[in-house]
């Protein structure tokens, strides 16, 4: 059966390593067949979170943008106001309509950004939790290999101690 392998893995680990389980955690998930996929979840979630980062920051430009432009307007408003202009004055006006189409580029902006950054959240939750399961699994398997480790360790000095003992 697998005996063969059996024996070929408790000749690969060091006995002293058994000993510190963090240590044979280490020897475990470097030779993990699934580590592979771990490391590149968690390469994929840094993108991830880098990319909502980079989203939010856009978000939050546009708001400051709006908000300055609005500000704009509003004293616009209040200097034609105090100097009596009529609401037909076309330099004021021109000057508040470029404003308000900064504003609505501003706005696309924020949506579009707002909109990524929501589904940034989804994909980022769904590799959080993907990666959580391979966690659990991970876990699990190194338990098993430690287990039979410490089994086949015990095992062979059993056999080595006994072969001694007959004459």
């Amino acid at each position: 059966g697998g005996g063969g392998a059996e024996s070929l893995a408790t000749n690969l680990i060091d006995p002293e390593i058994l000993r510190d389980k963090a240590k044979a955690f280490e020897v475990f998930r470097s030779t993990y067949a699934k580590n592979e996929s771990i490391e590149a979840n968690k390469s994929v979630l840094k993108a991830k979170y880098d990319e909502a980062k980079s989203a939010g920051e856009a978000v939050n430009e546009s708001r400051s943008q709006i908000s300055q432009l609005k500000a704009m307007i509003e004293q616009l408003r209040v200097e034609r106001a105090m100097q009596g202009l009529q609401e037909g004055d076309e330099e004021a006006n021109e000057e508040e309509e470029k404003h308000k189409t900064m504003i609505e580029k501003h706005k696309a902006k924020y949506k579009e950004n707002f909109s990524k950054l929501r589904e940034l959240k989804s994909e980022i939750e769904s590799i959080q939790s993907l990666m959580e399961k391979q966690r659990g699994v991970l876990q699990k398997d190194f338990e098993g290999w430690f287990n039979l480790m410490v089994r086949q360790h015990k095992s062979s000095r059993r056999q080595t101690n006994g072969a001694g003992d007959t004459p």
